[in-house]
């Protein structure tokens, strides 16, 4: 019999990136959405959610069920997270952890559990495995991999496996490395056990290989997957995988494909066995499923036939499927023929449309609709001009989607952060973006353009599909998924050349809070009048993303004078709404004046920036700096706003020299780096190489000082950006960087910054 849908847990609003089981009757599924959560077996047959599991402060990324011990009973579950901590619970009480495990820098990407009951081993992005002990102690920490730990499994007492992004798989024992496994050609993401002496590895590449380990041979490779294998899993005798195919395979003596389960969802995270052969999964549309082969399991027929219809109202994509020739399809002729297997998938051209069915209970059912079987040739058009393609980017559930527009011919790391900097957005996510690209825009003759066959980088919604080409060395890995990246030459390197405007935020919240300080002050000089904050009200709908409003002249007014003369701890929502309405409508704004003074000089003096870095800053001379900062950073979305930023850089310069050593919030000292790396872009478009170079010198030292990874970006690109324009900044940034760039390009606290680090460097060098 195949496997059937036996349940659906669903509770999480977000990927679930991690389950596991403990026994027949408990599975554990962690998810984006921060929880993890503990299903436990109902008396109708399926599961019911038993409790919540909230320790963690970001994205919960891995999990681990530990085995029954007499001091806890029902054993014990280990959740590791993007904060990179590690939760240990007790199932039967889990209103707190039982203890936390600290010692990693990143995200705890991987767990697996030994068979003692008390022993954990976790593997994570900052490129290490750790052996704990439950009750808090780390026993060994294993170094050696050049990329994020992705897979982890305690083989026996003394031996631990870990695989990673460098492409290896690495075998411990007691602490120390005893052997490499090499076969993999991309990055290894998920571990399992086959039995006492061979262990089974999923990877990018597409496969699962099984390794003998005391001989260090590859003795196998199981290959049914068409795209990246995420997870791996096996008890009982049963070895599942799952990946960006939308399928779950279960392999017959770990030797050959026996059943393809098919999930309406792009990528299978996570894959677990029960103690009864069940396999369950957890998926990018927010649900785990558990399949069974046991009738007696079955979920409803109503049930089974709602994933059927799912299933085959699924769009997926053609590159999820592999290396298949669209043009010679069969058309529905083959349909009338039998299958060559149980649960084979195959695709079939009926008019312009590619549906993809499989082989079930004797008949072909549809599961999916191919949505980028044909490539459009139609370009799009963003603000004016027609880029080859336009990506939607959802951030947050609820907001507007962004727009994404790229051209084949442009570098991808480029247009990446031209997005990243438009929408204000953490450069972490520089990788995952490009990557994104690259995936997306991948195989298409320059000039053409398709129709985006995954989701955004960042809620998920969909995911990533591998451009199919031949593997090759990454420079680096993404952490997301691993992937190899691209990499262009070092002669190659393009400065970023659009200046960082952040358009994000919400004006309706702000405004109102502006509304509430207001109404502190009380009747007198400073408070705004019932005119003032009804025109101020004509901003709420900036940084959403929809038609920003007209920003009146009587608006700017108001706003300049809360700005000015409200008491410090109460101007930052008025600082915050110049901001969006520079970014929104900068030559009405720029027209400001008070008292002969233009905008640039009001918001200098009510963010404090001429006085406040020379003293000891409070909490509230923090916020307005970091608010006024990122206004006068947005004056640069207009040629006017250059022209007046750069006639008053010589006093921001001077004021803002040393800010980032008496700074400590963190969004204000990357504030100031953006806007460092909008003066060095001004300068160039200046032309004034002499004032050019002392924006490095300010930018090198800088650089020096911090180690927050947003702003090391922002400055190494600061180095880019002048000494490809300026020969004599050229010649200076060996000397001031150098050594300091060559470190961050080999220690850098994320992959943005070494791969930028390692970019400029080698432009410095060449």
């Amino acid at each position: 019999m195949a496997y059937r849908l036996s349940a659906e847990l669903a509770a999480h609003t977000d990927d679930v990136r991690g389950i596991a089981a403990q026994g027949s009757d408990m599975v554990v599924t962690v998810s984006r959405d921060g929880t993890g959560r503990i299903w436990r077996r109902a008396d109708g047959g399926g599961f019911a959610e038993d409790s919540v599991l909230a320790g963690h402060t970001g994205f919960v990324s891995s999990v681990a069920v530990l085995p029954a011990t007499d001091e806890h009973p029902e054993g014990l579950v280990a959740t590791g997270g993007m904060d990179a901590t590690i939760c240990v619970w007790d199932p039967r009480r889990t209103g707190e952890p039982v203890a936390r495990l600290r010692g990693h820098q990143q995200n705890v990407c991987a767990l697996a559990a030994g068979s003692d009951g008390r022993t954990l081993v976790s593997g994570s992005w900052d490129k290490t495995a750790r052996v704990w002990d439950v009750g808090g102690q780390c026993t060994h920490t294993l170094a050696g991999h050049a990329q994020a730990v992705w897979g982890v499994l305690l083989l026996d007492a003394r031996t631990v496996v870990t695989a990673s992004a460098d492409k290896l798989v690495r075998c411990w024992q007691d602490g120390r490395l005893t052997q490499t496994l090499e076969g993999h050609t991309d990055c290894v993401r998920a571990l399992a056990a086959v039995d006492a002496s061979r262990v089974a590895s999923a990877a990018n590449d597409g496969t699962v290989r099984v390794w003998d380990v005391g001989a260090g041979t590859c003795t196998r490779v199981l290959r049914g997957h068409t795209s990246l294998v995420y997870a791996v899993a096996g008890s009982g005798g049963v070895l599942a995988s799952g990946g960006e195919d939308r399928t779950v395979r279960v392999w017959r003596d770990a030797r050959e494909e026996a059943h393809t389960i098919v999930v309406p969802a792009t990528s299978v995270w996570s894959v677990c066995v029960l103690a009864n052969g069940d396999v369950a999964c957890g998926t990018s549309d927010g649900r785990a499923r558990v399949f069974t082969r046991d009738a007696a399991r079955l979920a409803s027929e109503p049930q089974r036939a709602l994933l059927a219809q799912q299933n085959a109202s699924f769009a997926m994509s053609a590159q999820a499927m592999g290396h298949v020739d669209l043009a010679g399809l069969p058309g529905p002729e083959r349909l009338a023929e039998r299958a060559d297997r149980d649960e084979q998938v195959v695709m079939v051209r009926e008019g312009a449309r590619v549906l993809a069915y499989q082989w079930t209970d004797g008949a072909w059912a549809r599961v999916g609709e191919v949505s980028d079987a044909a490539a459009s040739t139609q370009k799009r058009e963003f603000e004016g001009k027609m880029y080859d393609y336009v990506f939607d980017v959802d951030i947050r559930e609820g907001a507007p989607p962004l727009k994404l527009p790229f051209d084949a011919t442009d570098n991808p790391y480029a247009a990446a952060q031209r997005f990243l900097e438009r929408h204000a957005l953490s450069l972490e996510h520089l990788d995952t973006v490009a990557d994104f690209i690259v995936k997306n825009s991948g195989g298409v003759a320059l000039g053409a353009a398709q129709q985006p066959a995954a989701g955004d980088p960042f809620t998920g919604g969909s995911r990533y599909v591998p451009a199919q080409q031949p593997a090759q060395q990454p420079s680096s890995a993404d952490p997301f998924t691993g992937a190899s990246r691209y990499t262009p030459a070092a002669a190659a390197y393009s400065p970023p050349a659009e200046y960082v405007v952040g358009r994000q935020g919400n004006g309706r919240a702000i405004v109102a809070k502006l509304v509430e300080f207001n109404a502190l002050l009380g009747p007198g000089a400073a408070a705004l009048s019932s005119d003032d904050i009804g025109h101020v009200r004509e901003l709420e709908t900036l940084g959403s993303g929809s038609p920003p409003p007209a920003v009146s002249a009587a608006a700017c007014a108001a706003l300049l004078r809360a700005a000015l003369g409200w008491p410090a701890d109460r101007r930052f929502p008025a600082l915050d709404l110049l901001r969006l309405a520079l970014a929104a409508s900068p030559s009405h704004v720029l027209a400001a004046r008070v008292d002969g003074r233009d905008l640039v000089a009001c918001v200098a003096e009510a963010a404090g920036l001429y006085t406040v870095f020379a003293q000891p800053m409070t909490r509230a001379d923090e916020i307005n700096a970091m608010m006024g900062v990122r206004a006068l950073a947005n004056a640069f979305a207009d040629a006017a706003g250059v022209d007046m930023m750069w006639a008053a850089r010589t006093p921001l310069l001077d004021a803002l020299d040393g800010s980032w050593a008496v700074a400590t919030n963190k969004s204000l000292v990357v504030a100031l780096s953006n806007l460092y790396l909008n003066l060095a872009i001004a300068a160039t478009a200046k032309n004034d190489d002499d004032q050019a170079l002392g924006i490095l010198s300010a930018a090198s030292r800088f650089l020096d000082h911090t180690d927050n990874a947003d702003a090391q970006l922002r400055l190494v690109n600061v180095f880019g950006v002048l000494a490809a324009k300026f020969q004599l900044c050229r010649d200076s940034a060996r000397v001031l960087g150098d050594e300091t760039i060559v470190i961050l390009g080999i220690q850098g606290q994320t992959e943005a910054v070494k791969k930028a680090a390692k970019e400029v460097g080698a432009f410095l060098s060449a």
